[in-house]
């Protein structure tokens, strides 16, 4: 019997005994429906990918110590749903995290640069975004000038989620280093 015939029991057992070929037609045969689930439920394809990614890993991972104790589908329907949940606890946390700083760090962190100072770091700021490549600086003023959610940008823009969860991690990789060294150099100067 071919081993894309072989029965999702039989893949199993092969795969606790390290069976690569066989953890491959399991993934073949089920990451496509495990996909559509944790994308009606998350509506993003990358996070939707990432999640049955997760999933898989974790099998593999947990190979020998697998205990399926009802049918494989139903076992990674569980987990996929599991997956979900947990992607979804971690982005709650991440935009929790972030609105926490933007409300209770930057205004204490602020409040002590005069207005010259502040003026200067916006400048700067300013300097650095306009030299952002054109669509990343365009998402990245549609977020921090206009207040645009990653799915209201997507939206205006007609671009992936993902590419906006993309180009606004690269915006703010380039601006952070530059943001420091203006930061240094207002304390520096102001400790003169």
């Amino acid at each position: 019997m071919h081993l894309t015939e072989q029965s999702d029991i039989d893949l199993v057992a092969r795969i606790r005994n390290d069976d690569g070929a066989a953890f491959n037609i399991l993934f073949d045969r089920y990451w496509e429906k495990l996909y559509l689930f944790a994308f009606n439920r998350l509506k993003s394809e990358a996070d939707a990918k990432d999640v049955v990614q997760e999933l898989f890993i974790n099998f593999w991972l947990r190979r020998e110590a697998l205990l399926i104790e009802t049918t494989l589908p139903a076992y990674l329907h569980a987990a996929v749903h599991y997956e979900v949940l947990a992607h979804l606890s971690r982005s709650m946390k991440a935009a929790k995290r972030k609105a926490d700083i933007e409300r209770n760090i930057l205004p204490d962190f602020t409040s002590w640069l005069s207005p010259l100072q502040l003026k200067e770091l916006l400048a700067v700021l300013e300097a650095e975004v306009s030299r952002l490549p054109e669509k990343i600086q365009q998402v990245y003023r549609l977020n921090q000038e206009e207040n645009l959610s990653v799915r209201e940008i997507a939206s205006r823009l007609n671009i992936a989620e993902q590419t906006v969860r993309n180009q606004l991690n690269t915006a703010f990789k380039k601006l952070r280093p530059h943001l420091k060294e203006a930061m240094l150099a207002i304390i520096f100067i102001q400790s003169i």
